[in-house]
């Protein structure tokens, strides 16, 4: 699910769209008894272009003001990744002009359109094209910066990453090479999606989890986000992180008690005690990873560390599947089934 349900619309410049409303006026024919005098032709003819442009112009922006996300409207996860990437007020400003554009329009066209019916000669017919024309084009020139706007900000709105916020979700954290990724396709009924994440140059990792019926759980991998030090970020880096506890209904930490990963068990404990400060009101469970590779006095040094920071505590090999499966199955039994079972009991209360 992405965090628009239908395709965002094209948006030109305002050169780009002048040239498309020019060449619109230009090819609008109507049909004509050739008994008709020339005037009565181009009089004709000049009525049905100035219409057929005013709708023209009046759709189009009519389908930017309906397809581009509204804001009030969107998951409070991607409206705070929203607004980390674009001005609010300004997005506001602009779709909100680009709304009035039909009533302009309109007055443009009635205008011209007088003039077209009561003209007296073939030259105040002209000139009262040249008028809607360029009336028209002063419009398109008036909106330029809310056009140029919009255009960068569905280049910013693509870039989100496609997740659905209406699943339960598991957010997988922990340093580079613990083995995250490794987790996420070993416990993924499918091979995980890739999608791409702001302010991390990495992509992410979606998998999905099915329980029974239609009930699926997402587990993403966020590398470039919760794998480091949240006090070494900046402020616009915070907010994407934190962003995520509109998503996460788990965090799970892996832990690397070997130095494969390169991280020492102290700076992984670091990080985790910060993700634990900042997602407080969000389970977070450890996962001792590599116990396959670590020796025993590895495994209960990282054990003993964890443990003083949260209270459930897993030991796996990410690489065995089936062992990563049944504990990840546990902790969605745990922590996400009674949660699931209560929704559809709420749900069902109220159909009845």
């Amino acid at each position: 699910m992405s965090i628009v349900t239908r395709p965002l619309p094209y948006i030109p410049s305002k050169d780009e769209l002048i040239r498309m409303i020019v060449s619109r006026y230009k090819t609008v024919e109507v049909p004509s008894p050739s008994t008709d005098p020339g005037f009565i032709k181009l009089r004709r003819l000049e009525i049905r272009r100035v219409k057929e442009t005013s709708k023209y112009l009046i759709e189009f922006s009519r389908d930017i003001v309906m397809n581009m996300p509204f804001v009030d409207k969107l998951h409070p996860f991607y409206r705070e990744l929203l607004d980390l990437l674009i001005d609010i007020n300004m997005y506001r400003h602009s779709l909100g002009k680009i709304a009035h554009l039909p009533t302009a329009i309109r007055a443009i066209e009635r205008d011209a359109l007088f003039m077209i019916r009561t003209a007296g000669s073939r030259e105040e017919i002209i000139k009262a094209r040249k008028m809607f024309i360029g009336r028209i084009i002063d419009l398109i020139e008036d909106i330029a910066p809310e056009l140029e706007y919009l255009r960068d900000a569905v280049r910013k709105i693509k870039k989100l990453p496609s997740i659905n916020p209406e699943l339960y979700t598991i957010v997988v954290a922990g340093m580079p090479n613990v083995g995250k990724s490794s987790l996420v396709r070993a416990v993924s009924s499918a091979k995980p999606e890739v999608a791409e994440y702001p302010f991390t140059t990495k992509e992410i990792h979606v998998g999905h989890i099915r329980l029974y019926g239609d009930a699926i759980v997402q587990i993403i991998d966020t590398p470039g986000l919760l794998d480091r030090p949240i006090s070494e970020m900046n402020k616009i880096e915070r907010q994407a992180v934190l962003a995520l506890k509109h998503l996460a209904k788990i965090i799970l930490f892996i832990v690397d008690p070997t130095l494969h990963s390169g991280y020492e068990i102290e700076r992984q404990i670091k990080l985790l005690e910060e993700i634990v400060q900042n997602f407080n009101n969000i389970p977070i469970v450890a996962v001792i990873n590599k116990i396959d590779i670590a020796s025993k006095e590895e495994i209960e040094r990282a054990k003993s560390q964890v443990s003083r920071v949260v209270k459930d505590v897993y030991e796996i090999s990410a690489i065995d599947q089936e062992v990563s499966k049944r504990m990840i199955m546990d902790i969605i039994n745990k922590y996400i089934v009674p949660e699931f079972i209560e929704k559809v009991r709420r749900e069902r209360s109220v159909t009845t």
